[in-house]
């Protein structure tokens, strides 16, 4: 027998998404951000190819963090911000920001390559401090404080959920 862990019994947790609803989420929102975090420099090149044709299919603000720059050059894709994690969960939680260009705090939240132990903590804090945004990871891992997240899945069905969803958004 084992002890009751709130953390697995959450009614607050994740709802694990498919790549059809991702895409509607994404493509319902009116002032999305994607943060790509420093694991795009460690993964293959073709996750960060598909993070940046979703950011331009829709218009994204593109932050980096960690260094992610560095793959995102690589792609010759320049993202909009270069900021730290810590700084920017402290900007999003703010209602009353205006985001980096001035139009007023993001709606939507999207999450790739974020190390899980920087991002997890960012998730639960946007989770309780910030009930204005809609986050969404698609991570090939489940974060369980983000409104939306991907189930945990192998590399190969990672790669079938991400384009999945640029068919689903184009």
């Amino acid at each position: 027998m084992s002890a009751w862990n709130p953390a697995l019994s959450s009614p607050n947790q994740a709802i694990i998404c498919s790549p059809k609803i991702a895409a509607l989420t994404i493509k319902q929102s009116k002032n999305p951000m994607f943060v790509m975090g420093s694991l795009l420099n460690v993964i293959p090149e073709e996750i960060a190819e598909y993070a940046i044709k979703i950011a331009k299919l829709k218009h994204m603000t593109v932050v980096s963090t960690g260094g992610s720059n560095i793959m995102l050059s690589k792609l010759n894709f320049k993202p909009h911000y270069n900021i730290g994690a810590v700084e920017l969960i402290n900007h999003l939680k703010d209602s009353n920001w205006n985001g980096f260009c001035g139009k007023g705090n993001y709606d939507l939240i999207c999450f790739i390559g974020v190390p899980y132990y920087i991002g997890s903590q960012g998730l639960s804090t946007l989770k309780n401090f910030a009930p204005h945004l809609k986050t969404i990871t698609l991570c090939k891992f489940m974060h369980p404080n983000a409104d939306l997240s991907y189930p945990n899945m192998s590399y190969d069905g990672w790669v079938i959920y991400l384009s999945k969803l640029v068919e689903y958004m184009e």
